[in-house]
């Protein structure tokens, strides 16, 4: 059990986060250590907004710095359009990831726990995202994929743990 620095509440550390747990979780204990932090952060990097204010001066008295750059250096406009669509991407696939996983998981999880005949040791029929959820919500998988650092899927073919 540890105390909460701003609450002072009694809590129970989440398992995977452990000793570094610093609050309860509350919302309001979260925000109160996010302002420390950031105000320690502020402390020990004094000079990094140094710049901003003679930028934004600079800025203000020339509006069309910016338009007239993209202009004359395309490159930087296409190398800049291209990382956006990455990021993009990469957040539209993420969320694709998830919403697939949350979609799939009662499923999953009815499939197993009607299966009344669910042998650890029997062939698996299942996708990936299947195994990735399996391995990853039964304990018994887990141990035993910790034991034989393999998990095999009935043709001859081992999958190594990734752990």
């Amino acid at each position: 059990m540890k105390n909460c620095p701003y609450c002072k509440t009694q809590f129970t550390a989440h398992p995977k986060v452990g000793k570094r747990q610093i609050t309860c979780g509350k919302p309001a204990c979260k925000a109160a250590l996010k302002s420390d932090n950031n105000r320690k952060w502020r402390q020990r990097n004094p000079d990094y907004h140094r710049d901003y204010p003679r930028v934004k001066d600079c800025f203000e008295q020339k509006p069309e710095y910016l338009k007239k750059y993209r202009e004359t250096h395309p490159e930087y406009v296409e190398k800049n359009r291209e990382a956006q669509r990455v990021r993009d991407r990469r957040k539209k696939l993420r969320l694709d990831i998830q919403a697939q996983l949350k979609g799939q998981t009662p499923e999953i999880t009815n499939q197993l726990w009607e299966s009344s005949n669910l042998d650890i040791q029997a062939q698996l029929d299942v996708k990936p995202l299947e195994i990735t959820f399996i391995l990853t919500t039964l304990p018994c998988l887990d141990i035993q994929v910790q034991l034989d650092k393999t998990f095999h899927t009935g043709e001859n073919v081992a999958i190594p743990c990734r752990r």
